[in-house]
């Protein structure tokens, strides 16, 4: 049986001969026509080409059956026999590149603009929960699909119905969707000089592309659109916040301006100090006044409550500390705690002290920082290291009062054992 080899040129404008190589061998019966009147070849028996004459001009057949040129403009397929002497094209997906040339035959670069070409109208999706649950079937998405859509998508696949109602949340619940990306580096192993080979995976936040073309275009060279994409879903909190448009309730009380508050431990009660050199006891529930505390003869500045919620102190402008029963509004005692007002005040812990929630720690203007007992009213230590005034003072759960200045500075002090050092 005699073998021919049949060439076409593929159909370009700057081909002027058809290639010296045959695209694609067969095996044939009778020999082709002689006839000078018919210029078209009409093969039969086993070859792939139909009995009667075909419109083959412009077509070429790789030896691995892709089909290309003006039958196929969209380049796309591979060819198979349809078992009567005709072709089927079949379609995998799979897009072959168009060379572009100038009238010079010059190739032209246009890979900017052939990217949309380049990323096909769909790809196949599988859905997965953050447990790794498959949800669906894969199934053919559109590449013009964003996060909208996807999400009407998967509210159906979890049978969540769209409600028209606005009021209900679960029909307007936000999803955000994550695509694995395998990425590969390679290096040389530092000591043997081999190479080596790092695999890890990225979970990229599609969310934010404006479709998944644009996730696709710019991870063209990580993912491919031949493969199944893998999305992860992930619900979205839904939160409605409403604007504050009025007060809920208002306090008055103060002739001055207010200069701190403080709340109890009970969370029921509320105290404020201000310019008018009171204190202040308040009833947060009824957002009333329970007591109005007078002793002060400057500008109230710093409060605090004990850890029992027995005693509160507060300081003033002239550096006087007073302690007061919050349930009776009655001061308890009156010291002149330092030379210049007072910035703060922290009570030691209770896990510290056994309960009993005897002593307080201040700080001033005048640099120093001073441990007290309040039963005793008597000045236990004395914390001086600063050279500017003491902002702040804390005490910690495990014994260290911590005191911040306006030397730039933070210090630590040991509280335990009534010594006062410094630790650092």
């Amino acid at each position: 049986m005699p073998v021919v080899s049949y060439l076409t040129a593929i159909e370009t404008p700057h081909l002027t001969k058809p290639p010296t190589t045959p695209l694609a061998t067969m095996d044939i019966d009778t020999p082709p026509p002689t006839s000078s009147n018919d210029n078209t070849p009409t093969f039969t028996g086993t070859g792939t080409i139909g009995t009667k004459p075909k419109d083959l001009s412009g077509v070429a057949w790789t030896t691995g059956g892709s089909l290309v040129g003006s039958l196929n403009p969209n380049n796309v397929g591979y060819r198979t026999s349809d078992g009567r002497g005709g072709y089927i094209i079949s379609s995998t997906g799979k897009r072959y590149k168009r060379i572009k040339r100038d009238a010079d035959g010059n190739i032209i670069d246009n890979d900017e603009n052939d990217d949309d070409d380049e990323i096909p109208g769909n790809i196949v999706v599988q859905f997965s929960n953050r447990d790794g649950e498959l949800v669906g079937e894969a199934m053919d998405v559109p590449t013009s699909a964003g996060s909208e859509e996807l999400g009407t998508l998967i509210r159906s696949l979890l049978e969540e119905e769209e409600d028209d109602d606005h009021g209900t949340n679960k029909a307007r619940i936000p999803y955000a969707f994550f695509a694995k990306v395998e990425r590969t580096t390679r290096s040389r192993n530092p000591t043997t000089g081999e190479p080596a080979t790092h695999t890890r995976v990225d979970e990229i936040d599609i969310t934010d592309f404006a479709s998944l073309k644009a996730f696709l275009k710019d991870y063209r060279k990580e993912v491919s659109t031949e493969q199944t994409l893998a999305l992860t879903y992930q619900p979205l909190a839904l939160f409605k916040v409403r604007p504050v448009t009025r007060c809920t309730d208002t306090l008055p009380g103060h002739t001055e301006a207010i200069l701190h508050v403080s709340y109890g431990p009970d969370g029921k009660n509320l105290a404020s100090g201000g310019g008018d050199a009171t204190v202040r006891f308040w009833d947060v529930h009824t957002s009333t006044p329970r007591h109005t505390c007078k002793g002060h003869r400057d500008h109230v500045l710093s409060t605090a409550w004990s850890p029992d919620g027995v005693r509160f102190a507060s300081g003033d402008k002239r550096g006087m500390l007073l302690l007061w029963d919050p349930v009776k509004g009655e001061a308890l005692g009156k010291m002149q705690a330092h030379s210049k007002w007072i910035t703060g005040l922290a009570w030691e812990p209770m896990h510290k002290n056994h309960g009993k929630c005897e002593r307080l720690a201040t700080s001033s203007k005048d640099g120093l920082g001073k441990i007290w007992n309040v039963r005793t009213k008597r000045c236990e230590v004395t914390l001086a290291g600063h050279s500017d005034s003491i902002e702040s003072i804390k005490w910690g759960g495990e014994g260290l009062i911590y005191t911040a200045s306006r030397d730039r500075t933070i210090k630590v002090w040991n509280a335990d054992g009534g010594e006062g050092k410094r630790v650092g």
